[in-house]
């Protein structure tokens, strides 16, 4: 999965010389809460938030007596490229969603910039975009019931699992694979296209598998 396929292509940027008053009004219309900061030829150098907007009228609003037009005003007179954020984490059309996902987590933005060779903006990428594409991946949307299989952290334990749902005529819609609790094994996440899974589960059993079910843990 690659970040090129799932951004937002028709990104709205602003210029560092336009002012907060213009910045604010363009987030308002197209509902949105932060703008790349773009030079003549596309480059990004810098990002605007509405915190941003907030923080730099925030001195004006403690002000005892101060109006709301004063708030604006002040808004008009200050170019975007006075409180935008210059370093700003971005993601590259050559990404893949894996990588945009541990930007995401790692700095705790909601969306990344994505940049050309160039340095172009070429799309933005959210925290809501990269979810829906592992929801689609995962197939949670579709009919379909969830396996999670316990099997030896060696080479042959998925094909297994494989072979014994292919022997009911059922459809693998997504494979995941993690670590599991006991050193030596692993956990294989299967979801299946068929909501009757109970013959699936006995005869993954009957092969001297483990499957977990919530019933599993204890709280």
């Amino acid at each position: 999965m690659f970040v090129v396929r799932r951004m937002q292509r028709n990104v709205v940027t602003v210029q560092p010389s336009a002012s907060l008053f213009e910045a604010r009004d363009r987030m308002r219309l197209h509902n949105i809460h932060q703008l790349p900061v773009t030079g003549e030829n596309g480059t990004l150098i810098g990002i605007l938030s509405n915190r941003d907007i907030r923080e730099a009228t925030l001195p004006v609003a403690l002000l005892h007596g101060a109006t709301e037009k004063e708030a604006e005003d002040l808004l008009r007179q200050t170019p975007v490229e006075k409180v935008m954020t210059r370093k700003v984490v971005t993601a590259t059309v050559a990404d893949t969603l894996e990588d945009a996902l541990v930007l995401l987590h790692d700095f705790r933005v909601n969306s990344l910039p994505v940049l050309d060779a160039q340095g172009r903006v070429a799309g933005i990428i959210s925290r809501t975009d990269v979810l829906k594409a592992f929801i689609e991946v995962l197939g949670v949307g579709e009919i379909s019931s969830r396996l999670e299989v316990v099997v030896p952290d060696r080479p042959g334990g998925l094909a297994r699992i494989v072979s014994i749902i292919k022997g009911f005529n059922v459809n693998i819609t997504s494979i995941l694979t993690t670590g599991h609790a006991v050193e030596g094994k692993r956990a294989i996440f299967f979801r299946v296209a068929t909501l009757n899974v109970a013959p699936l589960k006995k005869a993954i059993q009957d092969a001297g598998y483990q499957i977990l079910d919530p019933s599993s843990f204890r709280l």
